[in-house]
């Protein structure tokens, strides 16, 4: 079963132990950083238990099991039953990785493939038709088309390829280290190297500096060879057990002093009191000098939910230039005092983009605090819709999709209101803007961004959204009888919208919704009476030539009482047959 958006993104958890009620202990996941003294200790084991975990993932892929692995490495590579246990951890977390992978990259694939061939077959078509009428007009920007319309075919029978050669590949394939690195021994002096041995150099350093450990509340330090202490003030130290192919170097265990402050120190303080389990990872990070750094996970306690939906709810809607946030009172109307609030996409570098949008984040969760009501975001798979919209031609919506500020958003949107007792409700976005545009925009004055937002808060509150009886009374020979019923994920609007897009009623238009009511009235019933004439067959035999018999030629006036005659009038269209 598909884990939901919510549980993916979550760091709150439960207590393996239970309480005496039988109960478990709600709790959140947490990371401390610091930096780390150096010591060669550090790049000894780094760079071995990276060549260890290696070889463990290569027995996982032959068909070993974690327990196997766990057994048989301490003797073979001389090390301690904890690291044994580490390594086979951490060599499974990426066997599993791998395997997730390779299962969403098949899968975006097909839905690249599906949505590219259907593509391709529409453009065929519409070139087809050009060629059967060959006038100047029609071909201008023929060979450009069909150009491109070359290129995609070429692209997508290398997708068929790559997916049928991952469908059938036995292995998981990875790079320890880069793939650029890795090519670049082909091509050294092009990229600084002088020799192979240089270039080898930098590709081992490159596939190690880092290991693991995992934690175990129930031992000193809260970890089995990684144990922590706090010393005072700020200063806390690790104190390593030393693998036993290291020690005739650097004895049984190495002991490293690193600070950590405010927040985070009392955090790290409560884990340690209260027996949480702190695993432990030390990375060396190149950009910064090869300076190390240690990462501690562990558990604190769940913040108590603050937020209740009887003080109303704030609303989020995405878009591929903005992030428009509305707050909607209990009753579902929104609060007239604050006006809605629109951020700009963030631009820049990875690491500005990523500042900005926690700004964003700590704003938003900032005004639920206020109000003490959750927060309701679109649930939308932005990589299923990236496959599928592809080949839409739509450029500013393919770009937004393919953002990772969207994935992001969301992750840091969960992981503060938690920090802050405010739930996060994931909804469908299904025909938010449309109802939005068509309930809400006018009504209360609001963009189409912040209209859709108002319909995401009220979902998430309860409220359904049926069509307007203005809608349905002026329409009510296009729609179908259950349409009335229509709680806002029914045909009725997906009706609506298909009008919209057909007639090309732009969202400015929506701001005098009699007009539009009339002008979409009036294009159906020409619509209807166009279908109506198509279907007639010609009158008359085929002796007769097509001609009328037994009566003769119609008047003017009579042509319009042998056809049915859609009648418009203020409540709404129907029909009066001969």
């Amino acid at each position: 079963m598909a884990k939901s958006l919510l549980s993916e993104l979550t760091h709150r958890s439960y207590s393996k132990t239970k309480n005496s009620d039988g109960t478990r202990t709600p709790q959140l996941r947490i990371g401390v950083e610091a930096k780390l003294p150096l010591h060669s200790f550090l790049s000894d084991w780094g760079d071995k238990y990276q060549s260890i975990m290696r070889t463990a993932l290569n027995a996982l892929q032959n068909g070993q099991s974690e327990d196997d692995i766990e057994k048989t490495f301490q003797s073979k590579f001389d090390i301690d039953w904890a690291w044994a246990d580490s390594v086979a951890s951490d060599a499974s977390g990426t066997f599993d990785q791998l395997t997730t992978a390779r299962d969403l990259r098949i899968k975006g694939l097909n839905d690249d493939l599906t949505a590219g061939w259907k593509s391709v077959a529409s453009t065929i078509e519409s070139m087809e038709q050009q060629l059967a009428n060959p006038t100047r007009k029609n071909m201008k920007g023929f060979a450009k088309r069909l150009m491109g319309l070359e290129s995609k075919i070429s692209r997508l029978e290398r997708k068929q390829a790559e997916k049928q050669e991952l469908e059938l590949a036995k292995r998981l394939h990875i790079c320890f280290g880069s793939s650029k690195l890795f090519n670049a021994q082909y091509h050294l002096e092009e990229n600084g190297y002088s020799s192979h041995a240089q270039w080898r150099v930098d590709w081992e350093k490159k596939r190690g500096g880092n290991f693991y450990s995992v934690g175990k509340g129930s031992v000193s330090g809260n970890n089995p060879v990684a144990k922590i202490f706090y010393i005072n003030n700020d200063i806390f130290n690790v104190v390593f057990t030393v693998p036993r192919f290291l020690r005739g170097k650097y004895g049984d265990t190495v002991t490293l002093e690193f600070e950590v402050s405010a927040a985070r120190k009392h955090n790290l303080l409560y884990a340690l009191e209260s027996g949480k389990p702190v695993t432990v990872q030390c990375f060396r990070r190149e950009h910064k000098n090869d300076q190390w750094y240690i990462h501690l996970t562990t558990y604190v306690q769940d913040v108590p939910t603050i937020s209740s939906i009887s003080n109303g709810c704030i609303g989020i809607d995405l878009n591929a230039e903005t992030i428009d946030v509305i707050y909607i009172k209990r009753d579902g109307n929104p609060f007239i005092c604050r006006n809605p609030i629109s951020f700009p996409i963030p631009t820049g570098t990875t690491g500005q983009k990523e500042a900005k949008l926690r700004d964003i984040v700590c704003e938003i969760v900032k005004l639920a605090e206020i109000y003490q009501c959750p927060i309701a975001c679109e649930n939308l798979d932005f990589s299923t819709k990236k496959n599928q919209l592809r080949h839409s031609g739509n450029q500013e919506y393919n770009r937004m999709l393919s953002s990772f500020i969207y994935d992001k958003f969301r992750s840091y949107l969960v992981v503060r209101a938690e920090k802050y007792g405010i739930a996060i409700l994931f909804k469908s976005p299904f025909m938010t803007s449309v109802i939005g545009m068509i309930k809400y925009m006018a009504k209360y004055g609001l963009n189409s961004a912040s209209s859709a937002a108002m319909v995401i808060a009220r979902r998430a509150m309860g409220f359904k959204e049926y069509i307007p009886l203005s809608w349905l009374k002026t329409l009510s020979s296009f729609f179908k009888p259950e349409d009335s019923k229509d709680g806002g994920f029914g045909g009725g609007w997906r009706r609506i919208s298909a009008w919209l897009k057909k007639f090309c009623i732009r969202r400015p238009r929506l701001f005098q919704l009699d007009t539009v009511l009339r002008f979409l009235l009036d294009s159906l019933v020409n619509e209807s009476q166009k279908k109506t004439q198509t279907r007639r067959k010609p009158g008359g035999s085929n002796q007769s030539g097509g001609r009328r018999k037994g009566r003769g030629k119609p008047t003017e006036g009579q042509v319009p009482l042998e056809r049915e005659e859609a009648v418009v009038t203020l409540n709404g269209a129907f029909t009066v047959a001969p």
